[in-house]
């Protein structure tokens, strides 16, 4: 079992990414990731050979609240099944083979991953407002699979649960923006549901370093703490915020990424 510190950074982690990314909308690993990162040396333990189990515990502690999230869309009929037919199951099969290829993947690799997808976050943040879409050649159906394999095996080699490629693909589909987010959701649903089961079978086992309670690279106990402070706060939280907290909070997590990449360089 986590010690009664490890609880609290859990808790207080998952009280952050709820709250925030049920206001603004980003993933909510562009933040836990990196507190991670900052605080585990405090417990005396190492992020890069803690860094499977660290994001694959992650990832799966999110998934109730992305469901939560798609429910929601599916209901209120914001989500385009068109394009979530076209390429969630390239996005879940990348998801898979994105948590496989983790298990391999060194800390240098992850680095690279997690600031191109941070970059691409923030792009998305700044530009969110703006109400055109991106233009690019259009390209046939044989291409869905492809896209959606890339995506997902990005995004998890990234740490990231598909939600910011998923709201990019979107923008360069021309999808309506009142079915963005639900559609990007959807994306997210899929490819972390197919990351949890690459993470029970790790490609790579790793050396647990005393700890107890995992079920492939995922530690149980942490995840459930996770889950729950993050599930509260996102319901919590859920069509709250105004403008002028969702511009702060926007400016506030561009500031944090920013730093969080600074940080990963230079250590």
């Amino acid at each position: 079992m986590p010690s009664i510190e490890m609880f609290f950074l859990l808790f207080f982690i998952g009280a952050a990414t709820g709250s925030i990314t049920s206001i603004i909308k980003i993933a909510p690993a562009l933040i836990a990731i990196p507190a991670l990162y900052f605080f585990l040396p405090v417990f005396n333990l190492s992020f890069e050979h803690l860094m499977l189990p660290a994001i694959a515990t992650c990832i799966t502690a999110f998934i109730p609240a992305h469901l939560y999230a798609w429910i929601i869309s599916m209901k209120k009929g914001e989500v385009d099944s068109q394009q979530l037919l076209n390429f969630a199951p390239g996005i879940a099969m990348g998801g898979v083979i994105g948590a496989q290829l983790l298990s391999l993947s060194s800390l240098f690799v992850f680095k690279i991953a997690f600031s191109l997808i941070a970059l691409i976050a923030v792009a998305n943040i700044v530009f969110r407002s703006r109400s055109e879409t991106l233009h690019i050649v259009q390209v046939g159906k044989t291409w869905n699979l492809p896209i959606g394999l890339i995506i997902g095996v990005l995004s998890l080699v990234a740490g990231n649960c598909g939600h910011t490629l998923g709201h990019l693909l979107c923008r360069f589909k021309k999808v309506e923006a009142k079915l963005e987010q639900g559609t990007s959701n959807g994306f997210v649903v899929f490819a972390s549901i197919a990351a949890m089961i690459g993470f029970i079978y790790p490609a790579q086992t790793f050396d647990h370093i005393g700890l107890t309670g995992f079920a492939g690279a995922v530690q149980l106990p942490s995840m459930i703490i996770l889950s729950c402070s993050h599930l509260f706060f996102y319901w919590l939280c859920h069509n709250r915020g105004n403008t002028l907290d969702k511009s702060v909070l926007s400016i506030s997590v561009i500031v944090f990424m920013a730093f969080s990449v600074f940080r990963l360089w230079i250590s």
